[in-house]
């Protein structure tokens, strides 16, 4: 089903040139897309531009960010650092060294320097505003800081502050449910850290934030990660920066109301970021987990999500290409105009679409219904998909799919672009609706197969296969009755060469296959149940010998995607292969005829 994003601002131009005059400490690289090596060079060193989408959002998966740590941004030893001590006594604070004053429970910092915290401070605050611009390095050495009607931690100036957790201690820092600002003009600070400027946290101890008013931690400018043990619960979001939310270690926990991780810059050419690198995530969240105003990569790293919204969400382009993903709950699972899958594992549950890719609403549909309407009023009858431009497809919109794993256990669309699909390697395992008013694959361009593994197993009432653009052969089987979950489904050529064994999750009637040993021109013996002595992973068995299962049909794939019943080979039926260049999608009614049913756009 479709979800409009709601985006707002012009065309935006990720070149390298703007990007660099703009800040010291961030690039953008050409990454890794269907093209060789050479061309992403090329792209990265010439400034390439993103493509727009109708709705104004640059949608592109060919520029991503390079987030560049300076060397502060590591943990380093303190103690040679001549720092000033603070011991937190209760209500106020007994200070040794220059740089810092206690009045009236709030501890004032206002000179670069270190600065190292121990004790408890209650209902009071540590404040930051150093007018030279200078850096603050806050060492939390068993510190626990609390504010009833306020942030714990204020930086109000500073050129950048770091936190950084000493090892072996446990540190907190809570805000109170209500904040009391000076007049109604005034809602900053919200979080139970707040930063106005660049903030680091690093070191190896653990950091527990109660964001008991609304977040947990905030930056409103980048917010950077190296390392710690953090355990944060808010109200809201529970990590967020405007600009960019960068991890390259540590532990993170969050329990939060709203978002997850979050950006928030929208403004057109500077729209937020998220680049997770390494470090162990466990994410609860009443919103999206992690929330990009603009771009996120995943590069590294072990991500754990339990979601009330998305999974993973980013206005303009989202890039996998290494880590492991694993998103246990979700509505939608990954969603952006522009989705690149280049390595790591990614697992995904979706009450809706596994993968989302959409520019936002029906306007953004060239020549389509307008707002609110439907993808099945903009289509031909009996169509899932067609031409972009009679069927709401945007053309920017683009699901690239070149290494990596990913599996899909999704109650809507299990892959949905609301564009087009390219897929050139990697291993693909869709387990997707029992419904007949969603599709394991749908797409409303093309769907191009140049290489890659590639299994869908879901119901036959929106079913669609890879485009005949493709360059590897694919099959599409479907069933007159609804086989039950569990039973292997088992593929092999003339020669008793196997092309896959799989047993699909859940309850379904169609199976699409896409191999690079699945050839043109040759003959094949598609079997159900039995047992398979391999090793599984998803379902998909690899090695091992398949035995005790029943022929259902033998076939030669004489055109590059060949359209499978138990009688035969069978032809694209309902407007199959309208579109540019032959589609091989639309759809094909259950066995047995009946209307397509209509889809609404959600």
């Amino acid at each position: 089903m479709k979800k409009p994003l709601k985006m707002k601002g012009a065309s935006v131009l990720l070149v390298c040139a703007i990007v660099l005059a703009a800040c010291n400490e961030t690039t953008y690289i050409g990454s890794p897309t269907t093209e060789a090596t050479a061309a992403a060079t090329t792209a990265a060193t010439t400034g390439a531009t993103a493509s727009t989408a109708a709705s104004g959002k640059a949608v592109t998966t060919d520029i991503i960010q390079n987030v560049k740590y300076a060397a502060d941004n590591a943990y380093t030893d303190w103690a040679s650092a001549n720092p000033t001590k603070i011991a937190l006594t209760g209500a106020s604070a007994t200070i040794e060294g220059k740089g810092a004053e206690a009045k009236d429970g709030k501890i004032a910092i206002t000179a670069a320097g270190t600065y190292v915290l121990s004790g408890k401070l209650t209902d009071g605050q540590i404040t930051v505003n150093v007018k030279d611009k200078g850096v603050v390095r806050i060492v939390l050495n068993g510190a626990e800081i609390s504010n009833s009607a306020s942030s714990a931690i204020y930086v109000e100036e500073a050129g950048k502050v770091i936190i950084s957790l000493q090892e072996g201690t446990e540190n907190l820092v809570s805000d109170g449910t209500k904040y009391v600002y000076p007049d109604a003009t005034t809602d900053e600070p919200n979080s139970a850290i707040f930063s106005k400027d660049d903030l680091t946290i690093n070191g190896s101890g653990k950091l527990v934030v109660k964001g008991n008013y609304n977040n947990g931690i905030t930056s409103k400018d980048k917010l950077k990660i190296t390392g710690g043990i953090l355990d944060v619960h808010a109200v809201d979001d529970g990590v967020m920066g405007r600009d960019l939310v960068a991890v390259q270690g540590g532990t993170l926990t969050i329990d939060a109301g709203g978002h997850g991780i979050k950006t928030s810059n929208d403004t057109a050419g500077e729209e937020g970021y998220i680049s997770l690198a390494g470090g162990t995530f466990t994410i609860k969240s009443g919103e999206d987990a992690l929330h990009s105003s603009g771009g996120l990569d995943l590069s590294g790293g072990d991500v754990h999500i339990n979601a009330g919204d998305d999974g993973i969400h980013a206005e303009v382009s989202l890039a996998i290409a290494g880590g492991t993903i694993d998103i246990t709950q979700s509505n939608e699972g990954i969603e952006a105009p522009a989705v690149l899958i280049s390595g790591g594992t990614t697992n995904v549950v979706s009450t809706d679409d596994g993968v989302n890719i959409s520019s936002g609403n029906a306007e953004s549909a060239e020549g389509g219904g307008g707002a609110g309407a439907s993808k099945a009023e903009a289509a031909p009858a009996g169509r899932s998909g067609g031409a972009p431009g009679a069927s709401g497809a945007n053309s920017t919109n683009m699901l690239t799919i070149t290494g990596g794993f990913l599996s899909v256990d999704s109650k809507g669309d299990g892959l949905d672009s609301n564009g087009s699909i390219t897929m050139s390697g990697g291993t693909v395992i869709v387990n997707g609706p029992t419904e007949n008013n969603n599709g394991a694959l749908d797409y409303d361009g093309t769907f191009v197969m140049t290489g890659g593994f590639l299994v869908a197993a879901g119901s036959s009432g929106m079913v669609q296969a890879t485009s005949d653009k493709s360059t590897q052969a694919g099959v599409l089987m479907t069933y007159t009755k609804t086989q039950q979950a569990g039973a292997l489904v088992h593929l092999e050529d003339s020669a008793g060469n196997a092309i896959i064994t799989f047993a699909p999750a859940k309850n379904y009637q169609s199976v699409f296959v896409s191999s690079p040993n699945l050839k043109q021109d040759v003959s094949y013996t598609l079997s159900t149940g039995g047992t398979s002595t391999g090793t599984a992973a998803k379902g998909l068995y690899d090695g091992g010998t398949y035995q005790g299962g029943t022929k259902v049909v033998d076939f030669k794939t004489s055109t590059m995607i060949t359209w499978l019943n138990e009688t035969g080979v069978t032809t694209a039926r309902s407007g199959m292969m309208g579109g540019p260049g032959g589609q091989g999608g639309g759809g094909m009614p259950p066995q047995g005829g009946g209307q397509r049913p209509q889809r609404t756009a959600q």
